[in-house]
């Protein structure tokens, strides 16, 4: 098979991008929205680089690509996909080739990616091409206990200050302030004594759970479940879910506590030094 014509993805308009995602992911094991909206909000808040990201089109069809995030000299591998009918004919091999040249060539220190460990081929080609295994990355779901308490609404500003203040060192790219600094409503902040929170009503029924931390004088001392439980009075009977972006072992007693099971489906996070 001839090597593809790989084109910069600022070649096609975000509407046209949004479609050919959509259309790249079909049948992948997570539902993938071609929702203009949802695409722009992803290129926002995971810095994506549209300038840097790479698109296969054929007769004006999207039939692979690969979404470039970076932040200082580490590149991100934000999502790469390709239509059903092109799987396992080397394409995926050949965009991952280009983007690290690029990379390299960029100066970039490493490139960092995440993949469903249940997706033993595009695994199998990250190992192939150089990546290694840095950890697995889970996520939750449940109902939590409800408890009410006069828990504070409060802006994503001081949120993300708290996240920096007292959040995790070394957070998987998805969990990081930097990320967390993009998001702009529907999603929101509370706070309860020292613990903050930042949520998103996902529909009807599902709170997702974007971020929570306690400043450090205060961790183990109930201030996290006191907040979660307050919270979900607020928003009582649903269900709330983590995606699967979390460290295998960050949290995950506190999650159990409250009533949340992990879920099964898992992430690799993975890195190729440059």
């Amino acid at each position: 098979m001839a090597a593809p014509e790989i084109s910069s993805a600022l070649s096609l308009p975000l509407d046209r991008l949004a479609e050919g995602f959509a259309a790249c992911f079909a049948g992948y094991v997570v539902p993938i929205s071609g929702e203009v909206r949802a695409f722009e909000q992803r290129v926002r808040t995971e810095h994506v680089h549209l300038a840097d990201s790479l698109v296969v089109v054929r007769e004006g069809q999207v039939e692979a690509l690969a979404l470039v995030a970076r932040r200082g000299r580490t590149s991100r591998v934000a999502a790469m996909a390709i239509v059903p009918g092109l799987r396992r004919t080397g394409v995926g091999r050949e965009l991952v080739r280009r983007l690290l040249d690029e990379a390299r060539a960029r100066g970039d220190r490493s490139v960092l990616l995440e993949v469903i460990e249940s997706n033993a081929p595009a695994v199998a080609l990250y190992e192939r091409t150089g990546f290694q295994v840095r950890r697995r990355l889970v996520g939750w779901e449940g109902t939590p206990p409800e408890h009410s308490a006069p828990v504070e609404e409060i802006p994503l500003s001081t949120a993300l200050a708290a996240m920096l203040r007292d959040g995790e060192p070394g957070l998987p790219w998805q969990l990081a302030p930097e990320t967390l600094a993009g998001l702009t409503a529907p999603t929101r902040a509370f706070r309860l004594g020292e613990a903050v929170a930042v949520i998103l009503e996902a529909g009807p029924q599902d709170v997702l759970l974007r971020s929570l931390v306690v400043a450090g004088e205060k961790r183990r001392q109930g201030e996290g479940s006191r907040l979660v439980r307050a919270i979900a009075a607020q928003l009582p009977g649903r269900r709330w879910r983590v995606p699967a972006i979390v460290p295998e072992q960050l949290g995950a007693d506190f999650f159990a506590a409250m009533g949340l099971r992990r879920q099964a489906l898992t992430q690799l996070e993975m890195e190729y030094g440059l």
